[in-house]
Order: C-alpha cells, then sequence, then structure tokens
C-alpha cells in the first residue's frame, strides 16, 4: 500500500474544505483518516457527500489508486454504486487502465499478502494429519534406534 500526505489523501473533491479542520484535530495523515468512525465524521459535521468521499478514498487507498479519487468522487455515487459499476463503464468514464480496474473490482483485502492465504489456519483434520504423521516419524524413528541399540548390544556380547 502506497503512503501518501493527508492533502494527497483528500485531493481536490469535497473533503479539501475540511483539511484544516482535520489537521487541527489531528487527523494528519492517510491511516489516521482511514480509521474515522461515525462518531468521528459526525463530530466533524461531515455531510453525506464527504462521507461517501471518505470512504471512497479509504478503498482507493487500499489498492493504491488514490489517483483516480477526484475523479470518482465527482461522479457524486458512493462507493457501493461504483463497486456495481460495469467494468468498461470504469474504464471509459473515469479513465481507469485495465489493472486498475482489475484491481478496483477485487473485494478481497488488497492489504492482505497474497503468500499468507496458502498458510490456511490449520483446522482440526490437518492439525490430526501432522500429528499422525508425526507419531509416524518418531515411530519410524523409535523402530530404528531400537534395532540399532539391539545390534550393538549383541556385538557387545561378543
Amino acid at each position: 500500500m502506497a503512503s501518501f500526505s493527508v492533502e494527497d489523501f483528500v485531493g481536490n473533491g469535497v473533503l479539501k474544505d475540511l483539511l484544516p479542520t482535520l489537521l487541527k484535530e489531528g487527523w494528519d495523515d492517510a491511516p489516521t483518516l482511514k480509521v474515522m468512525n461515525k462518531e468521528d465524521t459526525d463530530a466533524m459535521n461531515m455531510t453525506k457527500q464527504q462521507k461517501d468521499a471518505l470512504e471512497i478514498r479509504s478503498y482507493l487507498h487500499d489498492r493504491a489508486l488514490l489517483q483516480h479519487g477526484d475523479k470518482l468522487e465527482a461522479s457524486g455515487k458512493c462507493l457501493p454504486e461504483l463497486l456495481s459499476t460495469s467494468t468498461v463503464d470504469l474504464s471509459s468514464q473515469f479513465g481507469m487502465k485495465r489493472g486498475h480496474v482489475a484491481r478496483f473490482v477485487d473485494r478481497t483485502s488488497a492489504c492482505a499478502d497474497p503468500l499468507l492465504k496458502s498458510y490456511a489456519p490449520l483446522t482440526a483434520r490437518n492439525m490430526n494429519s501432522i500429528v499422525s504423521r508425526n507419531n509416524s516419524n518418531f515411530k519410524s524413528y523409535a523402530s530404528v534406534n531400537s534395532r540399532k541399540m539391539q545390534a550393538s548390544s549383541s556385538i557387545e556380547e561378543f
């Protein structure tokens, strides 16, 4: 995820007018702005349009697509409406490149490391399989050691 200044994050849309107040209240970087909740936005007296813009920009920031923020915000659509827009319209109406459209419509977490998906949490079944496999390995190891011990003790008898 790219890092942006608060000025870049709010862009040139409806949040720009709030910038001095945001900075004064300690909302001074993109990650902090993204954790704003309903109480915070209500305390700032944000309009629905400003709340929608914040939601859109947070979503774009997570996907490193903030360069499309001003155009998407200017559409007057909220995030769910934008997400239901066809890929052709996203490209033609907002000038998104094909790869950006793919990243925009991908609703999985953009922050998640794709390698982590291969390390799924252990289920009871997986755990039993591992325990069973380890138990088998232990039995094999114990059997080999036992044979070695028997062989060495029979050598000592001679």
